[in-house]
This record gives structure tokens, C-alpha cells and sequence, in this order.
């Protein structure tokens, strides 16, 4: 009797179909990241590649990470993250959702013989873009994975160093670096990594060659965002 009425009240259309919001469609659906991480990287393969392989490996799905490689200089891989965060920010004052709220922007660049590194590290802090640098460049810290660098030194020794390190290494025409080719080591490469930093602040060099604070943006993967 109670199913008659029904059937009888939809067809009058006196009673709305049920359909699920966005929230509630998100708790039946797979686990959605409370943080959301957008990386525009200097180069077109090595960054990009390995900050994505790191993020699979690491990442249990509270973090997404997009990588977004060839973003030009220092200074444009900044202004190109500024435009990305404006357009985030106006899609999470639209949605009303606070999930659209939670998510950083990188910019991920070398000091190699970049000009004006002193401004896309100002334009990056005036408008709340996280930096992950390298000096000489990025391969510097996969190299620390296998021993310390405290001398300064060139990116064409440092990647020669890495050929003879990682086999898969020289065999690649675009010399990447594959995260699965490196030895269990992220810890060990960190605390050099900060002990480079230490050291370069104690003389007054700060971000000297050699340099990498790229682990900042692996430990918010590593830690989902915390």
C-alpha cells in the first residue's frame, strides 16, 4: 500500500528523487586527499618523473600531487605557480567546499645560471608559493643518497658523479633520475641535506653550493600533509 503512494506521489512529482551530495558522494567513494600539492618544476622529464614516482611510493592517497614540468626559468616557474594558486583559490571560494581550501603550491628550480633568482625567491614569499631549490641543480639530491657532497660542484661533474652511481642513469639519453633506481636512503640523504644547509648558514652562505631543500616537499608527502 505504502509503495503504491509512493510510485504514485513521483509520478505527481510531489516527492523529490534523493540524490547524494558532493560530501556525502565523497565518504561512499574511495579516500579523497586532505591535501593537494601542485609542483611546477624547471625540467621536462627528471623532476617532474621523479616527484611523481616518489608520491606513488610514499603517499597512501591523503595527498595528490600534480607535477607540472618545462615551466620555464626560476622566475617564471614562480609567476606561473602565483596564476595557479589565484585560480585555486577562487575555485575554493566558489565551491564552498573546505576541501578545495587544502592544497600548496611548489616552485621547484636550480640555481645553475638561472638569472634573477633573488626575485622568484621574493615574488614566491609575497605570495605564499613554497620553494624546493637545488644548487647546483636538483640531481644534486639523489646523489646524496649515496654519500656527502660538501666541496661546491658543477652540475655537469655532479650528473657525471651520478653515471657512475646509477647504472640506468647513463643509459638514459635525457639523463632522469628514477626514484626506484636509488638505495633506501631518504634519511640519511635528508640529514646531509640539512647539514649542508647548517653549514653554509654558519659562514654566512646561505644556499650556497652545494644546496637542496627539495626533502621539504617529500616530507609533506611522506607525512600527508602534516
Amino acid at each position: 500500500m505504502h509503495l503504491v503512494y509512493l510510485r504514485m506521489m513521483l509520478k505527481m512529482g510531489r516527492i523529490r528523487k534523493f540524490r547524494p551530495s558532493r560530501t556525502l558522494a565523497r565518504k561512499q567513494g574511495t579516500i579523497q586527499p586532505k591535501l593537494k600539492i601542485y609542483a611546477f618544476c624547471e625540467g621536462m622529464n627528471t623532476e617532474p618523473k621523479f616527484i611523481r614516482e616518489f608520491s606513488r611510493e610514499q603517499s597512501n592517497g591523503l595527498v595528490s600531487v600534480e607535477a607540472i614540468g618545462a615551466a620555464g626559468a626560476p622566475f617564471q616557474i614562480v609567476s606561473s605557480a602565483v596564476m595557479k594558486k589565484l585560480e585555486l583559490e577562487k575555485v575554493a571560494a566558489s565551491s564552498g567546499d573546505s576541501l578545495d581550501e587544502k592544497f600548496e603550491v611548489w616552485a621547484v628550480f636550480d640555481k645553475d645560471e638561472h638569472p634573477k633568482i633573488p626575485e622568484a625567491f621574493q615574488k614566491a614569499a609575497s605570495n605564499n608559493i613554497h620553494v624546493a631549490f637545488s644548487n647546483p641543480c636538483f640531481e644534486l639530491w639523489p646523489a646524496l643518497h649515496y654519500k656527502n657532497q660538501s666541496a661546491p660542484i658543477h652540475r655537469h661533474k655532479l650528473q657525471s658523479d651520478l653515471s657512475k652511481l646509477i647504472p640506468n642513469y647513463k643509459n638514459k639519453g635525457s639523463k632522469e633520475v628514477a626514484f626506484s633506481d636509488l638505495p633506501d636512503e631518504y634519511t640519511l640523504a635528508r640529514s646531509r641535506a640539512i647539514a649542508l644547509t647548517k653549514e653554509h648558514v654558519a659562514v654566512g652562505t646561505p644556499l650556497g653550493n652545494p644546496y637542496t631543500d627539495v626533502y621539504q616537499l617529500f616530507d609533506k608527502i611522506i607525512h600527508n600533509g602534516k
